[in-house]
């Protein structure tokens, strides 16, 4: 284990070298048995294990020709590989608010033909709405309270107001002819307000959801879990838990109750 760590760190030393010479250059990470390229402002090791309860939900709910929606996309590991299964004749729709990490996101996924990056946040409106930013923070929120939760995580950059577009997922359905097959959704606890604006994913497209739940952030928002898992159910959707962190954040894979293993 060892060798291998030191390997591994010598690798990655020699590897970001190469962006002294070109900040334009993205270099490669294996991600869940994928080799997805990453520009410098989010490359960080040739062998990345971020999440992977998140990546092994998407590979098992998602096939070729699929469509996905990442919602909270923030710099687009999920988007990319999600890009690599659905293939050229699917699509992946990937929404971030933020404006600093949505050009990190454009940055990664420049050159797919697949995925389609939209600067706006998801939810309960189709508006402008005050987004409180920081910098390449990605735990920022619509609720400046939210994002001050993590600020201390970036205390040089401060938290700023933005106004951004906000969209609920029946228009961006409707708008973009889409319907999704798998959704991942990751908004710091906008998650309730993302599903009250998809009543038409829920009841018509009756797509896989794989929602990160921060009970916080959730609470800060206006919503509860309890809320949340009531809309689910009053849609016919069953869930389970992919993953529970100590610091209270879990998330869940939710099917129509036909699909779920039950």
């Amino acid at each position: 284990m060892g060798y291998r760590h030191s390997l591994l760190s010598f690798a990655n030393r020699t590897a970001s070298i190469a962006f002294a010479f070109d900040s334009r250059l993205r270099l490669p990470t294996l991600y869940a048995g994928h080799c997805i390229w990453l520009s410098r402002e989010s490359w960080n090791t040739l062998f990345s294990r971020y999440e992977l309860y998140t990546a092994r939900a998407i590979k098992d709910n998602l096939s070729g020709g699929d469509t996905f929606c990442d919602v909270g996309a923030n710099i687009g590991l999920f988007s990319l590989l999600a890009s690599k299964i659905v293939g050229p004749s699917g699509k992946v729709f990937s929404f971030e608010p933020s404006p600093d990490v949505f050009n990190v996101l454009i940055a990664n996924v420049r050159g797919s033909s697949s995925i389609h990056p939209m600067h706006c946040g998801v939810g309960n409106a189709d508006a402008v709405a005050a987004f409180a930013a920081q910098g390449l923070s990605n735990a920022a929120s619509f609720v400046e309270d939210v994002t001050k939760i993590n600020a201390a995580s970036v205390p040089s950059t401060p938290v700023s107001k933005i106004e951004v577009k906000i969209r609920k997922i029946n228009s961006l359905m409707k708008d973009l002819s889409m319907r999704p097959h798998l959704v991942k959704i990751d908004v710091e606890g906008f998650e309730l307000e993302v599903l009250k604006g998809g009543t038409d994913l829920l009841s018509k497209s009756r797509a896989t959801l794989i929602i990160e739940i921060h009970p916080p952030q959730l609470k800060l928002s206006g919503g509860t879990e309890e809320a949340l898992f009531e809309l689910l159910e009053q849609h016919g959707y069953a869930w389970d838990v992919i993953d529970r962190n100590p610091n209270s954040l879990y998330t869940i894979v939710a099917k129509p109750r036909r699909y779920h293993s039950d």
